[in-house]
Parts: C-alpha cells; structure tokens; sequence
C-alpha cells in the first residue's frame, strides 16, 4: 500500500463539565487535530497530535508539509516512513510541535496496516505483554472541597481503585488537597497527585517543588508529577533526592532525545510518554526500553482524544515495564463517539483492544457535529496563581 494524501481534521467539542481549570491555564473547549492517512488500497488510518489542544491550525500547516514528503511512500514501513519524515525537520522541527504532528501519522499508518491485517495494532508491535493493566481515574481539578470529595467517590463507585488528583498552587492548598483525597479514598487505594508544572508559564523552582513535595508526603502517594518546568532536568533531580515519594514527568517531551536528558540525571521515578506528543508509538517504545535501562517505569499520559487514547493503549499492552495506564475523566465526546468497541475495564483493569488497527472511525456526521472554533484552544494564564 502506498500513501496518497494526509487530510488534517479540525474539531472542537463543548467539555461535558464546562471549562477545564488547572494552576496553568484553563481549556475552555475541547480541540483537537487529526490527520487521516489515505492509500491507493482505499484503507485510511486515524491518527491525532497533542499539539491539536493548543495550536490546531499550527498542526494542519505541518500536516500539509509532511504529505509533500510522504507521498507513495509504503504504509507497511511504518519505522521508515517516520524517519524520512523526521531526518526533514532536524534544521527546524526535531523537537516539539514537528514531533507531535509525526506522532500523528505515525500511529495513523499502524491504524492502516492492523485494518489491512484484521490484527489489533498491539500484536503487530510484538504482541502484547500484559493480560490486563491498572487503570487509574485522572481528575481532581478545580472545585470545591464538597466537589472534588464527591468526584473521587464517584470514581470508586466506578471501580477505580487508583487516582490522580491535580496540585499546583503551593504547599498549604496541595497539602490539604492531597490530605483530603487520601481520606476520602482510604488507604487501599493508590492516589497521584500532578502539579502540572511541565507547560506552566510560572512553574515551580526545584527549592519550591521540594516545599510542596514535603507538604504532600503523608498523603503516601504513587507519584508526585511534574514538579518542575519540562527543561528543569536539574531541578528534577534536585526534587527527586529530596522527596519521599516517587516523581513523574515527561509528558511533554519529544524523543528518545529529551527523555535521555531525565535518564543521565537520575530524575525521575516514572516516565509518561505520550505516543500523540513524543513521536508515534515505536518512539514510545523506544523511550520505554531506555527507561527501563536506567531502572524506570513507565506509565503512558493520556489527555486526547479517541486516537491518543487508544494509541497508548496499544504501546502500553506491547511494553513490559509499563505497570498502569491513565483514564482522562472529564467526558470528551471527541474520545467516546471515535471508538468502535467500548474499553473494556474489570475490577479496576483494563484489557486489551481487540478491533483491528486502532479501534477507530470518524465519519461525515461527526466532522459536522463538531466543527472547529478557534477560540477553543488552551489558554495559559501567565500569572502566578497562589492559594496559601
């Protein structure tokens, strides 16, 4: 099969909750950007990029240039097609937005060639390697202290037996909300906390980081993620010998290449590389063999929509040293209405896909459903926000 066009897809969904709030910003809608891969067999492949929350029409420019370079190229040479597309961009794109697009139609080719096979895209990237993997609810955003109780109950009814609350503001408010979390969904179960500093415009120094670190503690979590800004590899580190508990982070990193800069530093407990961000999902497994090198797990970040999810899905079942994947909440119906099969989740657990490809389709009536508005894209807010 050969590539004959990349179509880029703009949409925007309105976020079931209404606007998304965190110390960093706020998402007033849900955007996304997605690239439909076509071949001369008539079999498209889905695929989307991170970078579709906060520059949509950033993307689609890149998503035009790359089909320039991309044309009659072998769907099957999923590892050569992403390095003729990648060796393109060294002068101006080998990190960042160029990497996010790339991830994009990378995972869109695997998507294309488990439809040609009937085979989920797990099994064609050495099978899978887990039978089932904890799956933890990822929410705890703004809110009330009576709504954020109420929203880790629900997530226990649920059946979760894992969750990640967000931080971000200092050591008083994330104190309390993490003492407040662990009280409300007991000892038993695991509980993270993210202080989303990896893109925050005012982020944490490593000697603040250590502050709320400390201030956190006794809450007994999992990890404590992103404590730091995304190039703070030293600040990481400094946090990571203070602290007693393990830190995460990575989410926004692009290639083996920026990952490595955690590894040689010793910064990290736990990677989150995301197959719509940090290159596609061979890169993901790349990223995950040389965490495992360095003694570090890996646990997938996951905030996209239906193609970033089930993207990392797949990578995860198909790496051994990913120990739990990540379940955004907030109800996104560009996620739900993408699937052809619901996830299936048991007791907490998620198991494997089992559609061919990626599990996806994206037809007429969605793109109508939900066409783009440009004003939808995450907003940063530039000043620091303290709640002690």
């Amino acid at each position: 099969m050969k590539i004959t066009r990349f179509e880029p897809i703009l949409l925007t969904a309105p976020l079931g909750t209404g606007p998304v709030e965190w110390s960093g910003g706020h998402i007033p809608m849900f955007s996304a950007c997605l690239v439909r891969v076509h071949t001369d067999a008539g079999i498209t492949g889905l695929g989307e990029t991170y970078g579709g929350l906060f520059a949509p029409e950033a993307a689609r420019a890149v998503i035009e240039h790359f089909e320039t370079m991309a044309m009659g190229l072998a769907v099957e040479d999923v590892g050569g097609v992403w390095d003729r597309l990648y060796m393109g961009t060294l002068f101006w794109g080998r990190a960042g937005l160029a990497v996010s697009v790339l991830s994009a139609i990378e995972m869109a080719l695997w998507d294309i060639n488990g439809k040609a096979l009937g085979l989920p895209a797990h099994q064609l990237m050495g099978g899978k390697v887990h039978d089932r993997l904890r799956i933890y609810a990822s929410g705890g955003l703004d809110g009330s202290n009576d709504q954020f109780r109420a929203e880790l109950e629900g997530y226990m009814q649920a059946g979760f037996t894992a969750m990640k609350i967000r931080g971000g503001y200092g050591p008083r408010y994330d104190g309390a909300r993490a003492e407040l979390a662990r009280k409300t969904i007991g000892e038993e179960r695991f509980l993270m906390m993210d202080l989303v500093q990896g893109h925050n415009p005012k982020p944490f120094s490593a000697a603040e980081a250590i502050v709320v670190a400390e201030a956190v503690a006794d809450a007994r979590l999992t990890w404590l993620e992103e404590p730091c800004a995304a190039y703070d590899y030293d600040g990481y580190a400094k946090v990571r010998a203070k602290a007693r508990m393990p830190i995460s982070g990575g989410e926004s990193s692009t290639t083996i290449h920026e990952f490595k800069h955690f590894f040689s530093r010793s910064a990290l407990d736990v990677a989150q590389p995301d197959t719509a961000h940090c290159g596609g999902m061979l890169e993901f497994k790349r990223i995950a063999a040389a965490a495992d090198a360095a003694g570090v797990r890996v646990v997938p970040h996951v905030w996209g929509s239906g193609p970033a999810l089930t993207s990392n899905y797949h990578a995860a079942f198909a790496t051994p040293n990913v120990f739990m994947v990540e379940y955004p909440t907030i109800h996104n119906p560009l996620r739900q209405e993408l699937l052809v099969e619901p996830l299936k989740v048991v007791d907490g657990f998620l198991h494997a896909p089992s559609a061919p490809g990626l599990g996806l389709e994206l037809n007429d009536a969605l793109i109508e459903k939900y066409p783009f508005k440009r004003e939808a894209v995450v907003k940063l807010r530039y000043e620091r926000t303290d709640r002690n």
